[in-house]
Order: structure tokens, then C-alpha cells, then sequence
């Protein structure tokens, strides 16, 4: 067996190889002189692996070089092997110098790259170290690339200020932005470096010009900050006569959807769960308006236990029909094991879907215990199918400590309460309304009486849902709620949720991308990038093994997106574009306050403050015009 799954991996590896000539010079013999091994996707993903292969093309061509590139398939418990396969594959197609990008290839750059001293290998934004062990271990062969996060923080910071605010049509609306806030670890130091060079960048913006500029500095994985996104969800009811088109009152017996709603509205209608003995049969409708036939009850199908209704014509009445049925009881408890918490009656020999209750405060789902596993689709999903034999089934549901912070969510007249985390479906059901008044929309305040911003699929429906927002947001959240205009969260593996959280603002609010660019997420002010392509391209063409190759302003390796430190549009070799009429073609994008500081970081004459994990950034500048809220210590 094991034959055969190596043979199949060498297949694999070898249609890989094929796959992958896109791009690339071809020689008689297919031998390809650089490589780029890919940290599992593509090298069309707008990303650090596209970067990576333009630097390996760039560098290729310019040397009149071949150069191939491998997806291999990562996922983590055989990463090193995989990679290590790829390695020998690629030595074998004849690469002397193969391109490692990120954290995903250190292990194996530290085990595989000595077996080919005469291989030049360049390890992408990591350091080759053991198994075991983060220690960095320098490989004679192996030469790092380190982008210079203290810069690019500072050019985050410099351009979040000066930048202002542009409308649609391009034109300033406001000079400079003077509230920001960063997101990150003290305790990381990729995040330190961002977080001190954003800080002292805009010190330098705020003093160079003169404006008070004030900065929310907030540690996400500090024990005392508050995450608490807790909140309230209540349905709002009107009098009938209020609302603003004609209305109709639906009554459902036996079944969820009585209300009254608006002329086209469509209405959800589900029946309840089947008595002991009895199987959902059909729905019976009626108009209740006099003069209009039952026909006019226009639901979507009479079969299905769940339907919708398009309410119209008439006030009427919906009745789920039962018939009898071989049914055996599907037991859920509570999580004491006999409490019961709900009994569904199912049919013999059928599917039947449960759901575990929400999780009381500080706990998440685990898993469902029962004495027959076999019959559960997923035990480890609190939403999974059981197959019903002819015998009763019991399912505890069981919790656990929840690693991250809970919120809860309080509904009020209406069914969804509980204790949920970020990602989880929160389904709503409002109660069905009082005699003469409707449904008319929901409405959610946090614990600080502020207005939530959750998006949810329908706010105008008595039933919706919502995904529960990340915690790193909710503090997010509390800076814009503060008047925040950008925030940043460089170096940080939660930064998208400066972006979630801006999305539910109705006012203009911006997250600040770093390492890629970031354009394509909502409320993207600017992105600084770590351009992997330059780096390659110059750390192929100047090997040093055992070193670090420090990508920096210095050599064009770090940028803002949207800036050009150059008045003219450049062609390739360095010479200024000229259009038909030979006039010298201005960039538009040309900043000339950004174009100075980046030739200042550049060539030295602005000094950047390093700064140790656990650091003050408050330390790191001496300023007239930044002020630090720091959210470290609450």
C-alpha cells in the first residue's frame, strides 16, 4: 500500500511540474535553473506567492535563466515531508536556486537544504530553525529575507495623517486625518515593530505639521481589555394602522408565521414540531377575508413542512395537517444528561436534523454524547443529521471553556439567547406580535446602550440571522464608536477585523492594510506592502548564504499603495515617459511630502526607534502634538 501512495505522489509531483511551465522559459532538456515552491496556493493569488513569482520570472529573464513554479498540497501534518519532496524534485529538474516564502518552509530549510549544499536556497520572511526549536539556525546555503517592519509602521503612520480624506471625484475633503488607532500584541514582535514605527510615523506627521493628531493604542491579547460585545436583540412591533402599505394578518395553527405583514411581503411559515405518532401531512389553507376564494393563499408548496407564503389579496389561515405515522422519540437533554431539553417525534428508518442549544456564557459546543455514535452524521457539529432507527435515540450535547472570550446575546420576545463566539449563526425568532399590531423590524444595543451595527440577512423579517462579529472587532468597533478615523493593525494574524468592524458603520471609517494589498476589502484606506518580487529578485541576484537579507525603503521593498515618490511616469531602464508629442509624462500618484520621508528612511537621515517585546511605544517618541491613549493596561 505504501508502493503505492508514493507512486502516486510522484505522479502528482510530476504533473505539478508540468502545470506549472506557465510563464517560464522552456529548454530542449527541461531543466529548469530557479524554482518557487509555493506555500500551498496558487501564484495568481493576488498575494505574497504572485509577488514571489513575478520576483523569480523578473530575475530569470533578466539572466536569461529557465525557472518553474510548484503548488504543492499543504496542510499542515506533513508539510515538511511534502516540501521536502518538492525539493528534491525541483534539484532534480535542475534548480540551483529555489524561492521559500513564509514561516511554512523554516523546518524544512533547517532539514533539507544541507543535503544540497550546492543549491542556493532564499527563505522568505522566516528563519530556518528545528522542529522543536524556534532558535534560528543559519544555513550555509540559506540566505533569509526580513522586511523592515519599523518602516513600513512608520510609513503607515506618516501617510494615515497626511493623507486626508478624498471624495469620489478626487477632491479633498479633509487635509489630515488626526484620529487613529492601532490594533496589536506588545508580545509579538513583528506587531512592535508595526505598532512603534505607525506611532513614531505619525509623531513625525503630527509635529512636521503642526496638528494635534490623537492615537487609541490597544494590545488584543491583553488579559484586562475589555472584549465585551455582549448585547441586546429585541423585535419592535407598530400599530397595524401605522404601517405604510395595506397589511394582511396571517394566522398559522400548529406551525411558526402568525403575524401581519405587508402586501408582497414573503412570509417563511414552518410547522412545529410532529405530535407522538403523527408525520407532517399537508398544509390547509383559508381566506379569511370575505369575497376571496382560498385559491388566493398563495404559499409555495403544500407538502413541505417549511414554506413560504406571499401574503396578498387576503387575511387567512394556515393549518399543518397531521397523519398518523410510525414515530420514535429522538431525545435531547440538557447537558446534565436528564434534563430534557427537546423531544423530536421522527419516523422510523428516516433523518432527522438536531441542533444543540446555545452555549451558556464562557463555554462553546463540544461535542454530542450518545450510546450509538454510529447514528450521528458529525458528533463534533452542533448542527448535524442522526438516522432514526426503530428505537429511541438520547443526545446530550456537552460544552466546553470557550479559549476566546463569549459574547451573549439577550433576545428579548423571541427565541435565540445564548452565548455564541465569532463565526456562529445566530438565528432570531420574534414572538408572535399582540392583537392589532405587526412586526416591524429588530433592534440591538450593547452593553454601553450603543447600537451593535450587526448585519443581519433580513432586519425587517421576524426570522433572520447574523454571524456573531469577532471580539477583535468589537474594540475596533469602540475606536470608531470614538471617533477613529483609520486604524491599523500591522503584523497582527487578526488585522481583518479593522475591516469587518469599519463594515458596519454608515459613516466613513477606514482600516489601514499592511504586507499585501489589501484594495479589494471594504474601507481600505491604503495598504503598506512588502514587495516579495523585489526582494527575491534582489536577493537571487547578490546571494550570501547564512545571512539575512534586509528589505528595507533603502532597496524599494517597502511602499504605500496609491504614493510614488517619483514626479514623472518612469519606463523600464529609468528614463521618463514621454507621450506622442515627446512631452515628459507627469505620475499622478507622486506625494511630494511622502517622496522626501521615504528618501529620508531611506538613506538614514530619519532614525526609526527599535523597540523590544512588552515595550511602551510611549517611550519611542517625544512629541509636541501625538497624543497615546494606550489600551494595555485597563
Amino acid at each position: 500500500m505504501k508502493k503505492i501512495v508514493s507512486l502516486i505522489l510522484v505522479f502528482v509531483l510530476v504533473i505539478s511540474s508540468v502545470l506549472a511551465l506557465s510563464g517560464c522559459k522552456k529548454n530542449s532538456e527541461a531543466s529548469f535553473k530557479v524554482a518557487l515552491i509555493t506555500d500551498g496556493a496558487p501564484i495568481n493569488d493576488r498575494g505574497y506567492n504572485q509577488s514571489a513569482w513575478n520576483g523569480v520570472k523578473a530575475f530569470s529573464e533578466e539572466n536569461d535563466l529557465s525557472c518553474i513554479y510548484y503548488q504543492p498540497s499543504l496542510n499542515g501534518e506533513e508539510d515538511n515531508k511534502v516540501i521536502a519532496n518538492y525539493i528534491e524534485l525541483a534539484v532534480k529538474n535542475g534548480a540551483e536556486m529555489i524561492v521559500l516564502p513564509g514561516e511554512k518552509f523554516a523546518v524544512a530549510a533547517y532539514e533539507t537544504a544541507p543535503i544540497y549544499q550546492d543549491v542556493k536556497f532564499i527563505l522568505i520572511e522566516a528563519l530556518p530553525h528545528s522542529q522543536d526549536d524556534e532558535t534560528p539556525r543559519f544555513q550555509s546555503n540559506v540566505e533569509s529575507v526580513k522586511f523592515n517592519k519599523a518602516q513600513a509602521g512608520f510609513l503607515a503612520g506618516y501617510t494615515a495623517v497626511t493623507s486626508g480624506l478624498k471624495d469620489a471625484k478626487g477632491k479633498l475633503t479633509r487635509e489630515f486625518n488626526t484620529k487613529l488607532g492601532y490594533l496589536g500584541s506588545i508580545n509579538e514582535q513583528d506587531s512592535a515593530d508595526y505598532g512603534g514605527g505607525f506611532v513614531q510615523g505619525a509623531a513625525y506627521a503630527a509635529d512636521t505639521n503642526s496638528i494635534p493628531v490623537y492615537m487609541d493604542y490597544a494590545e488584543y491579547d491583553n488579559p484586562f481589555l475589555t472584549y465585551d460585545y455582549s448585547f441586546t436583540v429585541e423585535p419592535v412591533y407598530i400599530k397595524r394602522e401605522e404601517a405604510d402599505k395595506k397589511t394582511f394578518k396571517v394566522t398559522v395553527v400548529d406551525g411558526i408565521g402568525t403575524g401581519v405583514y405587508t402586501d408582497g411581503e414573503n412570509v417563511t411559515i414552518t410547522a412545529n414540531p410532529a405530535p407522538e405518532g403523527k408525520r407532517f401531512d399537508h398544509w390547509e389553507v383559508k381566506s379569511d377575508t370575505d369575497g376571496v376564494k382560498n385559491k388566493k393563499v398563495n404559499i409555495s408548496s403544500k407538502k413541505d413542512s417549511s414554506m413560504n407564503l406571499l401574503v396578498g389579496d387576503c387575511d387567512c389561515t394556515i393549518t399543518a395537517v397531521w397523519t398518523d405515522a410510525e414515530t420514535v422519540p429522538v431525545y435531547i437533554t440538557e447537558e446534565d444528561g436528564a434534563t430534557q431539553h427537546e423531544v423530536i417525534n421522527a419516523e422510523k428508518i428516516s433523518e432527522v436534523w438536531i441542533t444543540a442549544p446555545a452555549a451558556q456564557s464562557g463555554t462553546v459546543f463540544n461535542k454530542w454524547i450518545t450510546n450509538d455514535e454510529s447514528l450521528v452524521a458529525d458528533i463534533n457539529s452542533k448542527e448535524t443529521k442522526v438516522n432514526v432507527t426503530d428505537s429511541s435515540i438520547t443526545l446530550t450535547p456537552s460544552y466546553k471553556p470557550s479559549e476566546t472570550p463569549t459574547f451573549d446575546v439577550t433576545v428579548k420576545d423571541g427565541t435565540g439567547s445564548g452565548s455564541y463566539v465569532a463565526g456562529d449563526t445566530v438565528k432570531l425568532v420574534a414572538d408572535a406580535p399582540q392583537e392589532g399590531y405587526m412586526f416591524y423590524k429588530w433592534e440591538n444595543v450593547d452593553s454601553q446602550g450603543d447600537a451593535t451595527g450587526i448585519a443581519m440577512e433580513n432586519e425587517y423579517c421576524y426570522h433572520t440571522t447574523f454571524e456573531m462579529i469577532d471580539r477583535y472587532a468589537s474594540v475596533v468597533e469602540k475606536m470608531y464608536d470614538g471617533g477613529a478615523q483609520i486604524v491599523f493593525a500591522g503584523g497582527n494574524p487578526i488585522s481583518d477585523s479593522i475591516f469587518s468592524a469599519a463594515s458596519v458603520f454608515d459613516y466613513q471609517v477606514f482600516g489601514y492594510g499592511y504586507g499585501i494589498e489589501e484594495g479589494s476589502k471594504g474601507n481600505c484606506f491604503a495598504s503598506v506592502v512588502n514587495d516579495y518580487g523585489q526582494a527575491v529578485k534582489l536577493a537571487l541576484s547578490d546571494f550570501k548564504g547564512a545571512t539575512i537579507f534586509s528589505a528595507n525603503c533603502a532597496n524599494n521593498c517597502i511602499y504605500v499603495t496609491g504614493k510614488s515618490v517619483n514626479e514623472y511616469r518612469l519606463e523600464a531602464d529609468g528614463s521618463r515617459k514621454k507621450d506622442k508629442k515627446g512631452n515628459e509624462l507627469k505620475d499622478d500618484n507622486y506625494d511630494s511630502g511622502y517622496a522626501l520621508v521615504y528618501g529620508a528612511l531611506a538613506d538614514g537621515k530619519i532614525k526609526i526607534k527599535n523597540i523590544q517585546k512588552g515595550g511602551d511605544v510611549r517611550n519611542l517618541v517625544n512629541t509636541d502634538c501625538l497624543t497615546v491613549n494606550y489600551w494595555v493596561e485597563y
